[in-house]
């Protein structure tokens, strides 16, 4: 790896804190380097970046009339101000440190990053804020450490696991660091948590009951993070736990059918309703194109059974695959 940074958000990545799946360990930020500030620090490895690029070729910066030393500077200041803007939309919209990083990865592209983040933070307009973000970034090594120690049974409630979590988390990097890092995450597990209970007690509830209560959950869980999650689920989000909710109870063959229907057409577009119903109709016909293979199949095999002793075995099995050939074109030509 370039930099701790990227290690840091292709280890992220791989962290899938699933609901009631279980955790995994995360690989994060290191602090500055010994006894040097942030901005120190940030100056020494963008001195280090420069001088090991003084052996490349130089073709580039002499067609644009920029030495080599310019044209760093420059990529430097570029970088500076991208995360000058992108701390702060993350001051304003945090809780998914996760997502800020691999961002900041994909835009660096740098031996430094790690200190040319230091360094942003150290110049950043809210001191405040930069402080929190400093204290996080310099209390991951022992939180990643201590996630990796964290073992629980998959027979464990999932809520009670995700509470584990989330106390190791406020103790590790205190109620700030953690919203801070996780609050988005956070805000999804409860709403995922409630809804399940939702659906539990939704036999006892109308129709109108079941979906403003959904709506309610949605506003009382989310919270800021709302836009974000909606964003990332779409309509079908929505459309899926409302159906889920609105089938409850429901066995007939029919009503499930003109609530599907319903739901699509107030979730979706026309062309894309038109579109999902198409998709059913296809998947019933396959379905049954099945069904009725397995039957005849079955009846093959009953009758091949019962003339088995009456052939010879080289005649028996000559016939037998003929007629499952014959089968199989029928039922999927």
């Amino acid at each position: 790896m370039n930099s701790i940074i990227k290690m840091l958000a292709m280890m992220l990545s791989a962290c899938v804190l699933v609901i009631g799946l279980g955790v995994a360990a995360t690989q994060w930020l290191k602090p500055a380097q010994a006894g040097l500030s942030p901005s120190d620090s940030a100056a020494a490895s963008a001195a280090s970046a420069t001088a090991a690029q003084t052996g490349q070729s130089m073709t580039v910066t002499e067609a644009s009339g920029m030495s080599q030393a310019e044209e760093v500077q420059m990529r430097q200041q570029a970088l500076q101000h991208w995360l000058q803007q992108h701390l702060t939309e993350f001051k304003q919209q945090s809780g998914n440190l996760e997502a800020f990083l691999q961002a900041w990865t994909a835009q660096c592209q740098a031996a430094n990053c790690d200190a040319l983040l230091r360094a942003a933070l150290a110049s950043h307009i809210d001191q405040a804020f930069a402080n929190k973000m400093l204290r996080l970034l310099n209390s991951l090594p022992a939180y990643e450490a201590a996630m990796q120690s964290v073992v629980m049974s998959t027979a464990t409630d999932p809520r009670q696991r995700y509470a584990k979590i989330w106390q190791l988390r406020e103790q590790m990097l205190g109620q700030e660091g953690a919203v801070l890092a996780f609050g988005q995450e956070k805000a999804f597990a409860t709403y995922q948590f409630q809804f399940a209970d939702l659906k539990a007690r939704a036999a006892n509830l109308s129709t109108e009951q079941r979906l403003a209560e959904l709506k309610q959950l949605q506003q009382q869980t989310l919270g800021p993070y709302g836009d974000t999650v909606r964003q990332a689920e779409g309509n079908a989000g929505d459309y899926e736990k409302a159906l889920q909710l609105l089938l409850i109870g429901v066995t007939d063959p029919a009503a499930q059918a003109q609530i599907t229907a319903q739901l699509r057409q107030q979730y979706f577009s026309p062309a894309v309703a038109a579109q999902m119903a198409q998709r059913d109709q296809q998947v019933a016909t396959q379905q049954a194109q099945v069904t009725d293979y397995q039957t005849d199949l079955a009846a093959l095999k009953q009758e091949m059974a019962a003339s088995q002793g009456r052939l010879p075995a080289t005649a028996w099995q000559q016939q037998y695959e003929q007629r499952l050939s014959a089968l199989r074109l029928k039922h999927f030509p």
